[in-house]
């Protein structure tokens, strides 16, 4: 049955839909590739709003000691017995409205949806398969395995609702859902808006119009702009900025906006310093681009961080902003004018950058709804500790926040994203979205330093080991934007998992109506400063057991990073081994002789006994078996002499026996091995 409520208003076409028209599921698909809607005032109009797992403990700002909690898994709204089982209630929607997006980082149970107050869920999944891209038609790119996102699942596909939405999760399959880390993004239409109910059946007519989706969300917004125009500045004239004026008697839109660096701009035979003012991250966060639309500065802001790439040209592809392998930097956001715009690009001083922009647009009416694209950097460049919020945007106006870029600037290893968004619309004195953790906000989970990119966010970059050095991630919320009518306030927690001075440089997207106010702070030569991270070094001498040839005979192997105390920052670490598993590792001898042969171990809580021993190639015993207790307090590393032997050059195989573990232990098993020492005797 399809339930909906009635308003007659105007019609004016937006994404796909029209006021006066019902919102379907079908026309919501259709949004999620128009980035034209944007550009005004939504109607029907709606809130766009947020329910998660954070920590409830955080009530107040004015307390510090639980502003920050950081309990952010397994909070529900409430636990309902249903039918012998428990369901916990995620979200629980009053509508008008529509779910468009959903995110966990450890999806567990079988999610069930009851719309309009039914008792009987009208649509149900696997919380698992719905959110790793494994339920048909739910697939690429509205979904997609958890494991090219960076440990993230997600699900971009709109679920409308006339009256109301209840999510719930089960506890089928054991506990896991009891302690589920969710983030359901949502909006709320204005009173008395046409909605047509998500219908699962009606799934097989939306194939066509899914299979569109999908294709051009996967590749690139189409530009079919009837006026082409480009600006250049040649190579050799230094510090030349290049600037180029439109003008459109009745208000016009940029579509596309490239950017062309021909790099290297210099021949060198050595490579350059890294604070080379011709290196390309140097040239691209010290350029600075200024974009005036009718005499308003609506972007100002370093060139790479516009476009989502520091340090330096790094290839993404998402669906309004790309960078390619040959440098060419490209948004697809529209920009509209009423009847000027003014686009200034400023190199550095003292150098010549040459460059090419070329800009794809079309003249278009300029109403009284119609908002201009902006774009504000800020940066923050202190402690990590106490903890605190980092403004992001504080703005005054109407319009919509549609995504920020953050660069990281970490001198640790260790995790720097704990923080939650918390975002304040209208006045709001608590934050109608508050979220579960940086890496959660930009799509991904468990603080991965891996790399990915997907239509709507990604991690471009991240130097490691694990979070080491620079990190970029980027999320567009262009079928989630929040809107506002009078102010936005979006921050974000520095939360970090050690005391450091970190950097966190971001950048604020959004649209909004000719003169809005926003909070801006200078910066200078010391915020731009981009600073060169070094890695942790192998230790002289050290085999780097991480890269070495190895077989099991049960759990797991991988080659863990994180931890400076680690040469060249990784060790191989077994896990989910049972008692009687192998691991052994090929390692290689230069000259036959007598050694002692150290080890460097990693201890912690999680880690078990085991035994080691050296053999030949062919299964004679070097060495014989000495067992090792790997239990401490914390995560350390000790060098330990596993055997006096005598080997023969070629290769010896390292045998690890598991022997289980104490009691005391979190029964993990582990095994971690950074380096080996071989000590002449």
């Amino acid at each position: 049955m399809i339930r909906r409520t009635c308003l007659t208003l105007t019609c004016l076409a937006f994404g796909g839909l029209a006021v006066g028209q019902t919102i379907t599921t079908s026309g919501l698909l259709k949004q999620m590739t128009d980035l034209d809607w944007l550009t005004h005032r939504p109607k029907p109009y709606f809130k766009m709003t947020q329910a998660s797992s954070y920590d409830r403990a955080a009530t107040t700002p004015a307390d510090p000691k639980t502003w920050f909690a950081n309990g952010d898994a397994g909070n529900y709204l409430r636990i309902e017995n249903r039918d012998g089982r428990k369901e916990y209630v995620m979200a629980d929607l009053k509508g008008p409205g529509a779910v468009v997006r959903l995110w966990s980082a450890n999806p567990a149970g079988v999610l069930r949806f009851y719309f309009d107050g039914e008792t009987t869920p009208r649509f149900q999944a696997v919380t698992a398969d719905l959110l790793n891209g494994k339920m048909p038609p739910f697939t690429y790119p509205f979904s997609y395995d958890k494991s090219t996102a960076a440990n993230g699942t997600n699900l971009y596909f709109p679920f409308p609702y006339a009256k109301s939405l209840k999510i719930t999760a089960d506890d089928s399959g054991g506990d896991g859902a009891k302690h589920m880390y969710y983030e359901v993004g949502y909006r709320t239409y204005e009173s008395g808006t046409q909605v047509e109910t998500f219908e699962p059946g009606s799934l097989p007519s939306l194939t066509a119009t899914m299979r569109a989706t999908g294709a051009r969300l996967a590749d690139s917004p189409l530009v079919t702009a009837s006026e082409r125009d480009s600006a250049v500045v040649k190579r050799g004239v230094t510090g030349q900025p290049l600037k180029k004026t439109l003008t459109a008697s009745n208000g016009g839109v940029v579509r596309k906006f490239e950017v062309k660096i021909p790099f290297p701009l210099v021949q060198n035979i050595r490579a350059m310093d890294w604070d080379d003012a011709y290196q390309p991250h140097n040239v691209l966060r010290n350029s600075i681009l200024t974009i005036t639309c009718d005499g308003e500065v609506c972007i100002k802001a370093p060139l790479g961080d516009f476009f989502a790439t520091v340090p330096g040209p790094t290839p993404y592809h998402s669906y309004p902003m790309t960078v390619t392998k040959d440098g060419t930097l490209t948004s697809y956001f529209p920009m509209p004018f009423k009847k000027r715009m003014d686009i200034s690009i400023q190199p550095p001083k003292g150098i010549s950058v040459p460059m090419t922009v070329n800009l794809a647009w079309d003249k278009r009416a300029f109403d009284e709804n119609t908002y201009y694209f902006r774009a504000h950097w800020n940066i923050d460049i202190s402690s990590t500790r106490p903890f605190k919020d980092m403004e992001f945007l504080n703005t005054t106006g109407e319009g919509l926040w549609v995504g920020t870029h953050l660069h990281v600037t970490n001198p640790s290893p260790k995790w720097w994203g704990e923080g939650d968004e918390k975002v304040y619309v209208d006045g709001e004195s608590f934050p109608s979205t508050f979220g579960t953790g940086s890496e959660d906000y930009f799509g991904y989970a468990w603080s991965s330093y891996l790399l990915f990119d997907r239509p709507y966010h990604g991690q471009a970059h991240c130097d490691g080991p694990g979070t080491f050095g620079h990190i970029s991630v980027h999320r567009w919320q262009t079928f989630d934007p929040i809107s506002f009518e009078k102010s936005l306030r979006f921050d974000m927690e520095m939360w970090h998992w050690d005391t450091v001075d970190a950097r966190f440089a971001r950048m604020s997207y959004w649209y909004a109506k000719p003169g809005a106010k926003t909070v801006e702070k200078p910066y200078g030569s010391r915020e731009l400063e981009l600073l060169e991270m070094k890695p942790p070094q192998p230790v002289k001498g050290a085999i780097e057991v991480e890269g070495l040839k190895h077989e099991i005979t049960g759990g797991k192997t991988s080659q863990q990073e994180g931890f400076f105390e680690l040469s060249a920052g990784k060790q191989l670490w077994w896990v989910e081994a049972n008692e009687g598993d192998t691991l052994k590792i090929h390692v290689p001898v230069k000259a036959a002789g007598r050694y002692e042969i150290v080890g460097h171990l990693c201890h912690a809580r999680d880690y078990g006994i085991h035994s080691i021993r050296f053999t030949t190639t062919s299964g004679k015993e070097l060495s014989a078996p000495k067992t090792f207790d790997f239990f401490g307090d914390g995560v350390s590393w000790k060098k330990l002499t596993l055997a006096t032997a005598d080997l023969p050059a070629g290769e010896v195989i390292l045998e690890v026996t598991c022997k289980g573990h104490r009691k005391e232990a979190i029964p993990s098993n582990m095994f971690g091995l950074d380096y080996l020492m071989l000590n002449r005797k």
